[in-house]
């Protein structure tokens, strides 16, 4: 209960910001959704409870500071160390709740704003959702009649709901203890590929790539080509890069799917799963593509599952990190349609992930994050050094890059 994931999320704001509107805006937000109030704590034998706090006052939101820096460079520097040491603090539920937000001046007209979440209450849908609904709260508390948020379904509500027994309850259990029994048992890389011993530099090697332009116009034409949305052409491509390193007939791409239903896009709430999705290897890339699509078809139409759902179905490890070789590929897509690298509001220009805190991401396998925008598409892959040569490492991001293109 006292450490877990983190996310975050920052901004850069030029302009006259009005700090009193911030806050109070940050409050509505923070009030609106009842994911970013919850209180946790383990009671006896029975597990964690949750129940809802209320709003923190205002002088108990935010945390301000005024910074003497040099430059605004070492202003960003000092920002990001901020960031960086809110990530890596660990989370108590029980006693405070599952965010930290910090505003920072660094003059009349330049401030930064990072905000760190605790994954034990909300998950990756957070960076749009809170980001939107606090520029158009700030908005409301300046005087803009025509800045509005629709209402936001409760997360607690929704999650005693899930909890309930469903009609449709057998079936999905059914899918997912379907789907997890082709899960491989054992496989693992080439020999070739896999380090003769532990190196003495253990941790992880992080490589990265980014489309835009003419290469970001090609990739999207190849993926339209094969009929493939963008996430399943990039699924594509790194299985087929996986199986140049193995001699598996498949292997499972464990996943983040978000289990919303289209009436909860704006839901805050822990409802993003670790889901397996069994890839088999084949010998023409076009059918490789269409299985995946019909795939992410079956998916789809069973993400109502619940971990409680999953457990019941008794299917173990349901989102377990790194378990075994078996679950060592996965793959983060994340599409950034809200958060626009620069934007304007009122009069101030807003600059999003500009203080992006500095971590080392450990992971059990191979890890593809992907984040696209409209005007471009970062890959960061990220392989474990005991599993791959770094070699190995570096031919597997090029042969993603390459397919991708078609």
């Amino acid at each position: 209960m006292s450490a877990g994931p983190t996310l975050e999320l920052s901004y850069r704001i030029q302009g006259p910001l009005d700090i009193q509107a911030f806050i109070a805006g940050t409050g509505d937000v923070v009030g609106s959704h009842d994911a970013l109030r919850l209180a946790i704590c383990e009671c006896g034998n029975s597990g964690p409870h949750q129940w809802e706090r209320a709003t923190p006052p205002p002088t108990e939101l935010v945390r301000c500071q005024k910074v003497k820096a040099g430059s605004e460079e070492r202003f960003s520097r000092y920002v990001a160390g901020l960031a960086t040491k809110d990530v890596a603090e660990p989370w108590d539920l029980r006693t405070e709740f599952p965010f930290r937000l910090r505003l920072l001046r660094y003059a009349p007209d330049l401030h930064a704003f990072v905000a760190t979440f605790s994954q034990f209450a909300v998950d990756g849908s957070v960076r749009a959702i809170f980001g939107g609904d606090l520029w158009q709260a700030y908005r409301r508390r300046r005087g803009d009649r025509e800045a509005f948020t629709a209402p936001s379904p409760q997360f607690l509500s929704v999650a005693a709901r899930r909890g309930s027994p469903a009609a449709d309850g057998r079936d999905i259990a059914g899918f997912w203890r379907r789907r997890y029994a082709r899960i491989p048992q054992e496989w693992g890389f080439l020999a070739s590929s896999v380090p003769d011993a532990d190196p003495a530099e253990a941790g992880t090697l992080e490589t990265s790539f980014v489309l835009d332009g003419e290469r970001l116009r090609r990739m999207r034409q190849a993926a339209r080509a094969g009929n493939a949305t963008e996430l399943v052409w990039i699924q594509h491509a790194l299985a087929l890069a996986v199986f140049e390193h193995t001699d598996a007939d498949s292997t499972a791409i464990w996943l983040p799917v978000d289990t919303r239903s289209t009436r909860e896009r704006r839901l805050l709430g822990m409802l993003t799963l670790g889901l397996p999705m069994v890839v088999d290897r084949r010998t023409a890339p076009s059918d490789l593509v269409r299985t995946l699509t019909g795939d992410w078809l079956d998916l789809l139409g069973h993400r109502r599952v619940t971990r409680e759902t999953v457990e019941t179905g008794e299917i173990a490890g349901l989102g377990d990190p790194a378990r075994g070789p078996e679950r060592s590929v996965r793959l983060a897509y994340i599409n950034h349609p809200r958060l626009q690298r620069r934007t304007v509001v009122g009069d101030l220009t807003v600059d999003y992930g500009a203080y992006a805190p500095r971590i080392e991401r450990v992971v059990g396998g191979v890890h593809l994050r992907v984040g696209s925008w409209a005007d471009r598409v970062r890959f960061d892959l990220r392989v474990n050094r005991a599993r791959l040569t770094e070699a190995a490492a570096w031919q597997m991001r090029n042969d993603v890059e390459r397919i991708l293109m078609g």
